[in-house]
């Protein structure tokens, strides 16, 4: 009978506990989505990555063609690589769907990681490294009906630990049927309020503990890395200065970097009101520890900052800022001749990306560039390809040649700027941090942890000239208004398309 009650007890604290749990969790950081190869197999990996560390990622791999025979899944910390990694998990064919698996793995730890996904098959065996960020972005809440409940299970169980030493000092030392004596049921009740302040030390200290490590774990959230933009004057032109900063506004130290796509940062330079001027910039790393670049010929304005960057660790971070610029920074930028060659620019109003309608944006060389319109309705939190053509100005499909080793490229931001993401045809992922693991796993490392580079430079992915359409995937995180710039080469210029879509 009391094992019985103790049993339902116990279900329904965990069930009330549990609740509240599932109720309020939410994902914080945007999903990782990786389109490629993982050897002969074509994968679509998608990594949903838990906003507190230690945490579950979910993973979800859809093989295309649907001819794999199984699916497994491994986290590999980059300090620990491959040798120290954990056993891979076999992820589990999803009810429903011939070629879509899923399955879950712990990130203990904060910093770089790269999953692993080994697809095994009639074509042999293959793997995709998809490079995940692990950082703790929020904290799980309590709701006030459990801390009610925690509170009253607290003063519950110290009641009952006061009520077991008093019986101790007093009934248990008594031969049965024997009544207490006064003198030993006052000593008991004596040993019994004694004890009740020694627990609510106890409860004090673990209490004081708890806060402690709350503080540490907030305290080690991630947190945008405070940065100072502004324009100054090198030769006469104008030059964007870009740094992150110490407590005092100097530039800070940064750890190694390495180049992604052969460019050390991909700054984002867009206007703050109408989203209308967009620059695509890749500026220089002094040994001030300062990313500089020739301002380009951007209206007068404010302006937000987004640079992508790549450490040796294969963590990758977008820094954040932002610069006013004035009509004599534009006027000055107008005549500045000293851009590097992968820099473009527009301004722009863009053109609405309406449901199944597709939309054309006309580029600066007379070509055309079209959003081509899925069969599906985009949905916040659901995969989609955003797939374009580009056509020449006589009508024919265009020939694109590789952008930064890339077919193309693209900017997705939501209007109100919360939301960013540098996109590539093949997903989210950084190709640098893909690289930063497979040299580390081939043992390319000095003594000191540092990464073995042949050169100063990380080359890019070259690919080869290629049809005018492009395709990139993606979730949109949340409903809103966004606006996408699409970027590609033509005849040796870079080409930026812009559409606008609600959701």
């Amino acid at each position: 009978m009391i094992v019985r009650f103790a049993r339902r007890w116990v279900l329904a604290i965990l069930m009330i506990v549990l609740a509240p749990m599932v109720v309020e969790a939410h994902v914080g950081s945007p999903d990782v989505i990786f389109d490629g190869k993982a050897g002969p197999y074509d994968v679509r990996v998608i990594v949903r990555v838990p906003m507190v560390v230690p945490g579950l990622a979910d993973v979800s791999v859809r093989v295309l063609g649907g001819d794999a025979r199984e699916v497994r899944i491994r986290p590999v910390f980059w300090r620990a690589g491959v040798g120290g990694a954990p056993s891979a998990d076999v992820a589990k064919p999803v009810r429903g769907s011939r070629d879509l698996y899923a399955g879950q793995l712990w990130l203990m730890a904060r910093g770089a990681y790269s999953v692993y996904v080994t697809v095994d098959g009639p074509r042999g065996s293959g793997t995709a490294s998809v490079p995940v960020m692990s950082v703790a972005t929020g904290r799980l809440g309590m709701s006030p009906g459990l801390r009610a409940l925690l509170a009253a299970l607290g003063i519950l169980l110290v009641s009952g630990l006061v009520t077991i030493v008093y019986l101790a000092a007093g009934e248990s030392v008594v031969e049965p049927g024997r009544p207490t004596d006064p003198a030993r049921r006052k000593r008991a009740r004596l040993i019994g309020a004694l004890s009740a302040p020694l627990f609510a030390l106890i409860l004090f200290g673990g209490a004081r503990w708890w806060r402690s490590v709350d503080t540490t774990y907030a305290s080690r959230m991630y947190r945008a890395l405070p940065t100072q933009a502004l324009v100054t004057r090198q030769a006469g032109m104008p030059t964007l200065r870009f740094a992150v900063v110490d407590s005092t506004g100097r530039p800070a130290p940064f750890d190694p970097l390495v180049p992604d796509h052969g460019k050390l940062m991909h700054l984002f330079v867009i206007d703050s009101a109408r989203m209308e001027s967009f620059a695509h910039l890749h500026p220089l790393f002094d040994d001030t520890a300062t990313f500089s670049a020739a301002l380009p010929p951007l209206p007068p304005g404010r302006y937000r900052l987004f640079g992508d960057i790549a450490f040796e660790t294969g963590q990758t971070r977008t820094l954040t800022g932002i610069v006013s610029l004035t009509r004599t920074d534009s006027a000055a930028a107008s005549s500045a001749s000293n851009h590097d060659p992968d820099d473009a620019w527009r301004v722009s109003s863009g053109v609405t990306h309406l449901g199944g309608a597709s939309t054309i944006d006309t580029l600066e060389d007379g070509s055309t560039m079209e959003w081509v319109a899925d069969s599906s309705a985009i949905r916040p939190g659901e995969e989609t390809t955003l797939h374009f053509r580009v056509r020449d100005p006589r009508g024919s499909v265009a020939v694109l040649e590789p952008y930064l080793g890339m077919s193309a490229h693209a900017v997705v931001a939501r209007r109100d700027g919360s939301v960013f993401v540098h996109l590539h045809p093949a997903g989210t992922v950084s190709f640098a941090a893909q690289e930063v693991f497979a040299l580390r796993d081939r043992g390319d490392t000095a003594s000191n942890g540092r990464l073995l580079l042949q050169s100063d430079s990380m080359p890019a992915r070259m690919t080869m000239a290629k049809g005018g359409d492009v395709s990139f995937p993606y979730l949109f995180p949340s409903g809103g208004a966004y606006r996408v710039w699409v970027q590609v080469r033509r005849a040796g210029r870079v080409l930026t398309g812009v559409f606008d879509v609600t959701l």
